[in-house]
């Protein structure tokens, strides 16, 4: 891969909880005195997540010899998920999990990569096609510059599945319900069967469900095991429309830049062994949390017929291809060169990957 630009930007440290902080100049090697960053999280500690977040943070710890360290405030008690751009970039904290649907107006570009099935079966390959698509591809690069963040742990969701309180048998019982959806092009992918897609905070859904203020959500396995969704889904129906991928840890640049470039380094290949570790994880973990939801909390898990499967796969790119147009009209013209290189990307990895098993 190319190397990655990196962006000036100001970061104010406005909270007193940790010391020591950053000299107001680049720190040289021979100068580069140990730091604490501060890590704003939107899980919980003893989450799959918390526990993939505490390993990175470990891993950084060790790699740089005890000179950076991390502390991570949980479950939002830092900065809300629905804040965390500008809670990066004012320097509230120094990295947090930013999502792009979150923030759409600031990620136009971005939030192409959250397209209806953006991903297939190999995780990693969506990595390293995502990776590959912030580092090189310009006008995504340009945006990550322009908000003064870069990316460390990347996020994939899993699969993407409907779940409910009330029966849903095929894409029929989707028609009139109101869903809690993710965001960006997902939103017109639920319109076409009829659906009323509303946007909230995934940590808001188990409410929403619970109350009856929503028939049903899209449900990522790994999250909504997190915050125990079982309790209020009854049913599961496997539509497999891709997930969350323009999502991840992002550090302030400015923080970034100040590290000497050995530390950099060291980031950027931690951040491709974290993807593997990770990518491998969800793709497991989600097997063995089906299979708990079904036979232990007594979710019914339905699948689409082949007829409704392909229904799905063509309003997936009815809902992509509205978002690219409504993308362009809006002034964001490259969001198509953006979705066409990591598409371009993600077949690359695939294919090379294929190849090696």
């Amino acid at each position: 891969m190319k190397k990655m630009y990196v962006l000036l930007i100001a970061a104010v440290w406005s909270l007193a909880l940790i010391t020591p902080v950053f000299s107001s100049t680049c720190m040289a090697q021979e100068t580069f005195k140990p730091v604490t960053l501060k890590y704003a999280d939107a899980t919980p500690e003893q989450s799959w997540f918390g526990q993939q977040h505490k390993w990175w943070a470990s891993e950084v710890e060790k790699r740089t010899g005890g000179k950076v360290k991390i502390q991570i405030f949980w479950m939002e008690s830092l900065v809300k998920w629905k804040d965390m751009l500008p809670g990066v970039q004012s320097g509230i904290a120094d990295l947090g999990w930013i999502s792009s649907t979150y923030h759409p107006s600031n990620l136009p570009l971005y939030l192409m990569l959250d397209n209806p099935f953006a991903f297939r079966k190999d995780y990693f390959a969506a990595f390293l096609a995502l990776i590959d698509t912030t580092d090189n591809e310009p006008n995504l690069r340009a945006e990550m510059e322009r908000e003064s963040i870069i990316l460390i742990c990347p996020h994939i969701s899993g699969q993407m599945q409907i779940g409910s309180k009330k029966p849903v048998t095929s894409n029929k019982d989707l028609k009139g319900k109101t869903i809690r959806t993710y965001g960006g092009g997902r939103g017109k992918y639920l319109e076409n069967f009829g659906m009323n897609p509303i946007f909230m905070s995934y940590s808001d859904i188990y409410e929403a469900l619970d109350r009856g203020t929503i028939d049903a959500a899209e449900e990522v396995m790994m999250l909504s095991q997190t915050f125990k969704h079982y309790e209020v889904t009854k049913y599961l129906y496997m539509t497999n429309a891709g997930g969350a991928l323009a999502s991840g840890v992002y550090m302030n640049r400015k923080v970034f830049n100040k590290f000497p470039k050995d530390i950099q380094q060291m980031f950027l290949k931690l951040r491709l062994e974290y993807s593997e570790r990770y990518a491998n994880g969800t793709q497991d973990s989600e097997v063995g949390f089906y299979r708990e939801w079904e036979t232990k909390h007594g979710v019914k898990i339905v699948y689409p017929s082949p007829e409704d499967q392909k229904a799905l796969q063509e309003a997936g790119q009815k809902a992509t291809d509205f978002i690219l147009k409504k993308q362009d009209s809006e002034g964001h013209k490259e969001a198509r060169k953006v979705w066409d290189y990591y598409m371009t990307a993600l077949k690359k990895y695939e294919d090379q990957r294929a190849k090696k098993k």
